[in-house]
C-alpha cells in the first residue's frame, strides 16, 4: 500500500445523499444538453468527425499510436455508438451530451473530495449536502461553454469528463494512499493522452500538484522529479508549437492572439462562450468577481497550513495546462478556447472555492473510550447570502447568453454554420448533370453527409480545386482560368457551395470583395457571360448557381431539348421543347419517391415580353384536385425575368420538382403553365396553345413513373 501523503480519517455519511444529488444533477445537466440538440446544422468540423467515424476498424485502431492523431479514442467510441444509434445529427451529438452531464457530477464529486482532505485532518467528518460541490456543479451545469461542447459532435465534451474525473482523482488518490485510488489516477491519465493529445497539460499538471503536495518525500528525489516535470512541460510547449503551428499552416483557419489577449478570450468564453463585443460588458462582472473572490481565498489558503494541500492542488489544475498553453502562444500565435476545455473544471472549482468548508464539520463532542461511538452534529454551514446573490447572477447572464438573439445557443437563431439548409436548397435543384463545386475542398464530409439525407437520388460528384493550397504565389488568375474551363467543361450548369470563412484562407479576397476568385465567378455571373441562376446565403455556408448554356463557355454545341414541341403561352412566349433528366438506371422518366425529377425547359420569343411571368409544373394523377407535388417560380429563379428575353436568343430554364418521400409508386401526369405572379389564381394564367393540353392553360408534357425509395 502507497502511504497517503497526508494521514487521513475515514469519513462518515450517508451516501444516498450522494447518489441522490448526483442523479438530480446528472438529469438537470442531461436536459439541458439534449434541448434543441438537433436545431443546429453539424458544422465543419462534426462533419468530419463522422466522415472519420465511418473508417475501418483497422485504421482507426491504429491512430491510437499515431502522433499525428489528435483525439483517436473519441473516434473508435463515435463508431461504436452510430453502429448501434445511427448517426443522425441529434445521435452523434449524444455521446457530448452524456459526457458534459457526467463532467458535472465528477466536479460535484471533486470538490467533496477537496472538502473531506480538511475535515479529516481536522477530524471532521462530512454529512450532508456539499455546498461547495453544488456550487461548482451549477456553474458546470449551465455555463453556455460547457453547454456548447455538450452539444457537438466533438471530442471536447469526453475530455470535459475525462479533466472533471482526473480534478476527483488527484485529491482522492493524495487523501487516501490506497493502490486502488493510485491506480485509478493513473489510469485516468494513462487514457487522457488516448482522449486528447493536450490531456498531456493535465498530466503534467498532476505531476506539479503531487510534487507541490509533498511527494516524493526526501530533498534529493524531489529534485529529480522537478528536473523530470520541467523537462516535460518544455516538452510539451514545443510538441504545441509544433502540432498547432502546423495545423495552422494546413488548414488556415486559426484565431490570432498572444498570451495576454488569449487570456481575456478565455475568461469571456467561460463565463458566457462569447467573444468580446458580442454580449453587454456588464454581464461579465459577476463572473470577474467569483473569479476574483474565489482565486483569491484560494492564494491565501496556500499560505494557511490546514487548507494548503487543497488550494495547491486546485491552483495547478488550473494554472500549469493554462500557463504551459499561453508559452506557446509565443511561437504559434495560434489560439483556440476549446484547447483549454481541460481547465474548465478546475475553472468551476475555483469559482465556488467561497464555499469551501472552513469550520463546519462534525467533530468529536468530547474524549470516547475506544470504539465508543462518536457524537455528531450538522455538517455543513448555508453559503453567505453575498456569493449566493453573486452566483445567481453569473448564472443568469449565463442564461441571458444561451437565449440571446443572433449568438445565443437556445435562441432559435442560427450560430452554428449551416450547411444542413444551403444543402436543402442544392438538393432541391440539383440535376445530375450538373456542375457541383466545393469551396474549400474539405467541407466534402458535410456534402456527403446531407445530400445522402436530402434527397433519394444520388449526389453528384463534386468537384474541388485543390490547387489553392499551394498558396497565391503559384496559384493566380491564369491558372485558375485554365483549371476551370478544364473541370467545368461540357456543363452548362453549375452550383458552387463556398464556406466565405474557410474559404478566405485559401483563396484570399481582394479589398472590398466578398468572395475570392472561385466565389466571384459565380457572384458576378454576368460579367462571366453567363446567367446567374440563385445564390442562398446560409450562416457560414452560401450556395452560388450559374446557367451558361452558350456553346463559348462549355466548348460545345448548345444543348437542344430532347422533347420538341410547338406550344406557345399568351402570344409569343414559345416552349422549343424538353429534356427530363435520368436519376435511376431505369433512365428518364422513371423517378424515386424522396428525390426529385430534373426538368430543363427551352424557350423563344417572337418579340420582346413587356411583363415578367412564373412557371409552375404539377405533378398529378386527378389533375382535377391540387397537385401531389410541385414547383413554381420564375425563371432561373427570378435572374432570368421573361421581360428581358430577346427573340432568336433561346432561354433554358432549369428545374426540378421535390417528390415526397410518401408518394405512392405509379403513373403521374406533367403539367406546364404560366402566370402573372400578381395573380396566382387560374384567372392570373395565360392560355396555351398546342397540343396535348388540359384546358386551356395547362400544357401537358407527358406522364412519369413514380416508384419506391
Amino acid at each position: 500500500m502507497i502511504p497517503p501523503l497526508l494521514p487521513g480519517r475515514a469519513a462518515r455519511g450517508g451516501p444516498g445523499m450522494a447518489l441522490l444529488v448526483g442523479l438530480a444533477l446528472f438529469g438537470v445537466a442531461l436536459l439541458l444538453r439534449i434541448y434543441r440538440l438537433d436545431a443546429q446544422s453539424l458544422w465543419l468540423d462534426e462533419g468530419s468527425s463522422w466522415a472519420i467515424s465511418r473508417s475501418a476498424w483497422g485504421p482507426l485502431l491504429r491512430e491510437l499510436l499515431s502522433p499525428t492523431a489528435a483525439y483517436p479514442l473519441y473516434h473508435l467510441l463515435l463508431k461504436a455508438w452510430t453502429a448501434i444509434f445511427g448517426d443522425g445529427e441529434a445521435a452523434l451529438r449524444m455521446p457530448s451530451a452524456l459526457a458534459g452531464a457526467l463532467a458535472v457530477v465528477w466536479v460535484y464529486l471533486a470538490a467533496v473530495e477537496l472538502e473531506r482532505d480538511i475535515r479529516e485532518r481536522d477530524g471532521v467528518w462530512a454529512r450532508g449536502l456539499s455546498w461547495y460541490g453544488l456550487g461548482a456543479a451549477l456553474i458546470m451545469l449551465a455555463a453556455p461553454y460547457a453547454i456548447w461542447y455538450g452539444q457537438e459532435a466533438k471530442v471536447y465534451g469526453l475530455l470535459l469528463l475525462w479533466a472533471a474525473m482526473i480534478s476527483w482523482a488527484l485529491p482522492r488518490a493524495l487523501r487516501t494512499g490506497t493502490r486502488r485510488d493510485w491506480a485509478v489516477l493513473a489510469a485516468l491519465c494513462v487514457v487522457a493522452v488516448f482522449v486528447h493529445r493536450l490531456a498531456g497539460l493535465l498530466v503534467v499538471a498532476v505531476g506539479w500538484a503531487c510534487w507541490a503536495s509533498g511527494w516524493p518525500g526526501t530533498r534529493g528525489a524531489r529534485w529529480v522529479v522537478a528536473g523530470g516535470l520541467l523537462v516535460l512541460s518544455g516538452g510539451m510547449v514545443a510538441a504545441m508549437a509544433m502540432g498547432l503551428g502546423s495545423e495552422s499552416a494546413t488548414t488556415g483557419a486559426y484565431i490570432p492572439a498572444g498570451p495576454v489577449g488569449a487570456l481575456w478570450l478565455t475568461l469571456v468564453r467561460f463565463s458566457l462562450d462569447r467573444w468580446p463585443g458580442d454580449a453587454p460588458l456588464w454581464w461579465l462582472l459577476p463572473w470577474l468577481a467569483l473569479l476574483a473572490v474565489g482565486s483569491g481565498r484560494a492564494l491565501l489558503d496556500v499560505r494557511h497550513s490546514p487548507r494548503r494541500r487543497r488550494a495547491t492542488l486546485l491552483l495547478a489544475l488550473l494554472g500549469v495546462p493554462l500557463a504551459l498553453f499561453l508559452a506557446q502562444l509565443a511561437f504559434t500565435r495560434l489560439y483556440e478556447a476549446r484547447y483549454l476545455i481541460i481547465i474548465f473544471p478546475a475553472w468551476a472549482l475555483t469559482l465556488a472555492y467561497p464555499l469551501a468548508s472552513r469550520e463546519s464539520g462534525v467533530r468529536p463532542v468530547s474524549p470516547a473510550p475506544a470504539g465508543s461511538p462518536v457524537r455528531e452534529a450538522p455538517a455543513h454551514r448555508r453559503p453567505p447570502l453575498w456569493y449566493g446573490l453573486l452566483l445567481l447572477a453569473a448564472l443568469a447572464t449565463g442564461g441571458l447568453a444561451l437565449f440571446q438573439p443572433t449568438f445565443g445557443l437556445f435562441s432559435g437563431d442560427p450560430v452554428k454554420e449551416q450547411y444542413r439548409e444551403a444543402l436543402r436548397e442544392l438538393a432541391r435543384r440539383a440535376h445530375p448533370d450538373d456542375a457541383i463545386v466545393l469551396h474549400p475542398g474539405y467541407i466534402r464530409p458535410l456534402y456527403d453527409y446531407y445530400m445522402g439525407r436530402l434527397s433519394a437520388d444520388p449526389a453528384p460528384e463534386p468537384i474541388s480545386f485543390f490547387n489553392f493550397w499551394r498558396g497565391p504565389t503559384s496559384y493566380g488568375q491564369r491558372e485558375w482560368d485554365i483549371e476551370r474551363r478544364e473541370r467545368l467543361a461540357g456543363y452548362t450548369r453549375s452550383f458552387l457551395l463556398i464556406a466565405p470563412d474557410h474559404a478566405r484562407t485559401v483563396d484570399v479576397p481582394l479589398p472590398g470583395d466578398e468572395y475570392g476568385l472561385v466565389g466571384n465567378f459565380w457572384a458576378f455571373s454576368r460579367e462571366q457571360r453567363a446567367w446567374p441562376c440563385g445564390i442562398w446565403r446560409a450562416n457560414g455556408a452560401h450556395l452560388l448557381c450559374q446557367e451558361a448554356p452558350e456553346p463559348y463557355y462549355t466548348g460545345s454545341p448548345a444543348p437542344t431539348p430532347a422533347t420538341p414541341t410547338d406550344a406557345v403561352f399568351g402570344e409569343n412566349l414559345r416552349l422549343l421543347g424538353y429534356t427530363l433528366k435520368a436519376t435511376t438506371p431505369a433512365g428518364p422518366g422513371t423517378y424515386r419517391a424522396g428525390g426529385r425529377l430534373p426538368i430543363s425547359l427551352f424557350w423563344d420569343v417572337s418579340a420582346q415580353p413587356t411583363e415578367d411571368f412564373s412557371f409552375f409544373l404539377h405533378l398529378c394523377r386527378d389533375c382535377t384536385a391540387p397537385p401531389l407535388a410541385s414547383d413554381d417560380g420564375p425563371p432561373l429563379e427570378g435572374y432570368l425575368p421573361t421581360s428581358s428575353w430577346l427573340p432568336g436568343k433561346p432561354a433554358r430554364d432549369d428545374r426540378a420538382i421535390v417528390l415526397p418521400a410518401d408518394l405512392p409508386p405509379g403513373r403521374y401526369t406533367l403539367l406546364l403553365g404560366l402566370y402573372r405572379p400578381d395573380d396566382p389564381s387560374e384567372a392570373g394564367r395565360l392560355t396555351v396553345t398546342g397540343w396535348p393540353r388540359l384546358g386551356d392553360d395547362r400544357l401537358v408534357l407527358g406522364t412519369i413513373e413514380v416508384v419506391a425509395p
